[in-house]
């Protein structure tokens, strides 16, 4: 009970510091996204941007500036949302912190967007970065993605390699006979990183990508008796300095980057990763990352949409041990299991060489309102997910997959801020998750 209920107060307290305000305000109409007043000054800021949006595009330009522009600036329309962070876990004790965005809004998506967060634990966790997107520099049809993040994971997991690797409760809980250590299953994970990413439009909805990247792993047991230690690495690789190489082809005719409705994203991604010329101090690593993305969103009606995401992935070389707790591609994410991944399973639950999930959701909107000029939607979510890991191409078989179910909540401030929570469901336990991003 002690669990659920530090998780439950991690879970609603962002929800509160915007919830105690939201529901005392009635819903704003559909067709009235903008206040009369503002209509003349954004349509002539769009106008300015876009000379498509003084003509027939004027009303869809007008409705979705509403639901971004916070405040203008040297007749220039900005947006600005963020939130404080702050909750107890009894493996991490107090976290603190914020996330913020800044965005420049007078072209579509936007000119550039600022990401930052931070958030720190009185047991040594940390979790910040600064993420800078110029989608598009004008006239030149490039553009760029800066991310630095520096992050120390005190529950980074390692269940062991393959499809059935097994859990067994008893080695965590105190009151076993089997007991071994709470921490038995986790390590401690740093990682400091920094990408600079170059992205060039080809033809209409086509882009490329390339990356380049320098980041260290330092990977640690947490416990007296931990699991790395009676398993072994799976390549005997843990950790070291690497530097990494990727190229990415995307295809998108999404509606939205944020809050998509309808449209398609498929993203074909490779990664090569190697030591640096420190390497004498670590292992050594040499591995590849071959990431295939398939994600859909069909609109059945104004509020009700389907979406559907399918991630495949491959790993070959010598693979460190955190690399098999990641899915590669344009943004990485924590798998197989979590809130990324398998709703229902926790995070990092099963790892092979070759991974595949897929998530589908039913979305509906329940509720959008202005607040101070504020634009907030509440969305509701139906999900069902399902994934397995192989050893190898070969052994490709589609028995024994995991599944899970559950329900979600997500608000979207100013059509760009995502504050999304997920109930879960498996076979093996329930999940309960709070996360700053739509998962697709």
């Amino acid at each position: 009970m002690t669990r659920w209920r530090a998780i439950g107060a991690w879970f609603w307290g962002p929800l509160v510091l915007c919830g105690s305000a939201v529901f005392a305000v009635e819903e704003a109409p559909q067709d009235s996204l903008a206040e009369e007043g503002e209509k003349g000054v954004i349509t002539s800021t769009l106008a300015k941007a876009n000379p498509l949006a003084a003509t027939g595009q004027t009303v869809d330009a007008v409705r979705w500036m509403a639901k971004r522009r916070q405040f203008m600036f040297k007749g220039k329309p900005y947006g600005f949302t963020g939130l404080p962070v702050i909750y107890f876990h009894p493996n991490t004790g107090w976290n603190y912190g914020a996330r913020v965005q800044w965005a420049d809004y007078q072209r579509r998506p936007y000119r550039y967007k600022v990401t930052l967060n931070f958030l720190r634990s009185s047991e040594g966790r940390l979790n910040s970065f600064v993420r800078v997107k110029v989608p598009r520099i004008s006239g030149t049809g490039f553009g760029v993605v800066i991310l630095a993040s520096s992050k120390r994971d005190l529950r980074a997991r390692f269940y062991g390699l393959g499809n059935n690797s097994r859990f067994v409760e008893g080695y965590v809980d105190p009151n076993s006979a089997v007991y071994k250590d709470e921490n038995y299953y986790y390590y401690v994970l740093e990682n400091p990183r920094f990408v600079f990413r170059l992205l060039r439009e080809i033809r209409g909805p086509l882009s490329l990508s390339t990356a380049l990247g320098l980041e260290r792993t330092d990977a640690d047991a947490r416990s007296q008796i931990p699991f790395l230690k009676d398993e072994g690495t799976p390549d005997g690789v843990t950790d070291g300095v690497t530097g990494f190489i990727s190229a990415t082809l995307q295809w998108d005719t999404r509606d939205d980057e944020t809050v998509a409705r309808r449209g398609v994203f498929h993203e074909w991604s490779y990664e090569t990763s190697r030591s640096s010329v420190l390497a004498f101090l670590f292992d050594q690593i040499d591995f590849q990352r071959y990431t295939f993305t398939d994600a859909r969103y069909l609109a059945l009606s104004q509020r009700l949409n389907v979406a559907n995401r399918a991630v495949f992935e491959v790993l070959t070389g010598s693979v460190p041990l955190y690399a098999y707790g990641q899915i590669g591609g344009s943004r990485r994410i924590k798998g197989l299991g979590g809130s990324d991944s398998l709703r229902g399973y926790d995070r990092q639950r099963f790892t092979d060489d070759v991974r595949l999930f897929t998530n589908t959701e039913v979305r509906y909107q329940l509720y959008s309102m202005f607040f101070f000029k504020q634009y907030l939607e509440w969305h509701g979510a139906l999900f069902a997910d399902s994934g397995r890991v192989w050893p190898d191409v070969g052994d490709l078989t589609f028995s024994d997959i995991h599944w899970t179910g559950g329900i979600g909540l997500r608000l979207y401030w100013n059509s760009d801020f995502v504050i999304r929570s997920d109930f879960g469901v498996s076979k093996e336990q329930m999940f309960l998750g709070l996360k700053y991003r739509n998962s697709f």
